[in-house]
C-alpha cells in the first residue's frame, strides 16, 4: 500500500467516524415514571422514526412477565429487554433499576408496567386517578430538555394574547359550524380568555404551549350562572420576537368541563435536528401519552397511545 493511499484510508475513516458521531441513529424506549415507582413504556426510537409496541390497557384477565428477561420481545419493539432506566424528575435524573413487571390499576383497567427502586416519601394510594406522574423515564440514557413550567400572569405569556386571542377565535368559528355554539360571535369574540397554564422549550424558536379558558352566560342569567365554556388548548412559537400560531383547538363544553384534556409535560428531545415534545393528556376519567413532533409551521403527533379510561 503507498503512502497516498495509506493517506486516504486514513481520510476515509475518520469521515466515517465523523458522520457516525453528527448521525448516531440512538435506540431506545421511553415511559412514565408513576409515583409509585412503576413506569409505563409507551414508545420506543428504532434510530429512524418513533413505534408504540407495549401493550395498551385491558379490562380483561392480565398475564403478567415473571420477570423483564420473560418480557416477550414484540413488547420491547427496536430494543433489548430494559431493566435501567434514567428517570428525569424535576429534581434532576437519577437511575431506577426495575425489580420485576407488575400491573396497575388505570381508572377502569389494567396495565401492566415495570416496578422499580423509584420512591418518594409518600406516594398516594393507588385508587388516585389520573395516578400522579413524577417525569419521564428512558433506557438507554438520552438527553432530555425539561419544558419550562410559566406562569401565565408572565409578561412572556401576556405578550402574545393578541395573536392567542386570533386563534382562539378562528378555532371556535370551526367547532360552531359544525355543531352550533349557544353564545353567539359578537357577543363572545371581543373576551380575552383566561391562560391557565403555559409551557415552553427551547429560545431560538422557543416553543409554547397554552390551555385557556373562555366561560360564557346567556343574556339575563346570574353572573355566578354558566352557558358553557370554551376550551383551548394551542401551540405558538416565538421567533425574532415574534409569535405565530402552529395550531389551536377549541372545545365547546358544559360548565364542569367534562371531556377536557390536560397536559402534563414529561420532557423534549431532539434527535437529528427534530424536535419532540413528550407528554400525557388527561382528564378526570381518562389519560393518554403522545410523542409530538415540532415542525416549522405545524404539530405532528407520531405517537397517540391510550393509557387507560373508563
Amino acid at each position: 500500500m503507498t503512502r497516498n493511499t495509506q493517506r486516504a484510508v486514513v481520510v476515509a475513516v475518520g469521515l466515517l467516524a465523523t458522520l457516525a458521531a453528527a448521525d448516531p441513529r440512538p435506540i431506545f424506549g421511553v415511559g412514565v415514571l408513576r409515583r409509585d415507582g412503576v413506569i409505563i413504556p409507551f414508545a420506543a426510537y428504532d434510530g429512524k422514526k418513533w413505534v408504540a409496541t407495549w401493550p395498551t390497557p385491558t379490562r380483561l384477565a392480565l398475564t403478567v412477565p415473571i420477570s423483564v428477561r420473560s418480557v416477550p420481545k414484540r413488547w420491547w419493539g427496536p430494543t433489548k429487554p430494559l431493566d435501567t432506566w434514567q428517570a428525569w424528575t424535576a429534581n434532576g435524573s437519577r437511575a431506577a433499576m426495575v425489580a420485576q413487571p407488575d400491573w396497575v390499576d388505570v381508572h377502569c383497567v389494567r396495565q401492566v408496567g415495570l416496578r422499580t427502586d423509584y420512591t418518594v416519601a409518600s406516594a398516594p394510594p393507588p385508587t388516585e386517578q389520573p395516578y400522579p406522574k413524577d417525569g419521564l423515564a428512558v433506557s438507554p440514557p438520552q438527553p432530555v430538555e425539561p419544558i419550562a413550567i410559566l406562569d401565565p400572569s408572565a409578561a412572556e405569556v401576556r405578550s402574545f394574547i393578541p395573536v392567542l386571542l386570533d386563534s382562539f377565535n378562528r378555532a371556535e368559528r370551526e367547532v360552531e359550524d359544525r355543531f352550533g355554539h349557544p353564545i353567539a360571535r359578537r357577543a363572545r369574540e371581543g373576551v380575552e380568555p383566561t391562560i391557565e397554564a403555559a409551557y415552553a422549550v427551547g429560545d431560538g424558536p422557543r416553543v409554547y404551549y397554552v390551555e385557556a379558558l373562555r366561560s360564557y352566560r346567556r343574556l339575563g342569567q346570574h353572573a355566578a350562572e354558566c352557558a358553557g365554556v370554551g376550551f383551548g388548548t394551542g401551540w405558538f412559537v416565538r421567533e425574532n420576537e415574534k409569535v405565530r400560531s402552529l395550531e389551536m383547538a377549541v372545545d365547546v363544553l358544559p360548565c364542569t368541563r367534562r371531556g377536557a384534556s390536560y397536559m402534563l409535560p414529561l420532557g423534549a428531545m431532539r434527535i437529528s435536528g427534530r424536535l419532540f415534545w413528550l407528554a400525557q393528556f388527561a382528564g378526570w376519567n381518562h389519560e393518554r401519552f403522545a410523542v409530538i413532533e415540532i415542525k416549522l409551521k405545524a404539530v405532528e403527533a407520531v405517537v397517540n397511545v391510550w393509557g387507560g379510561g373508563c
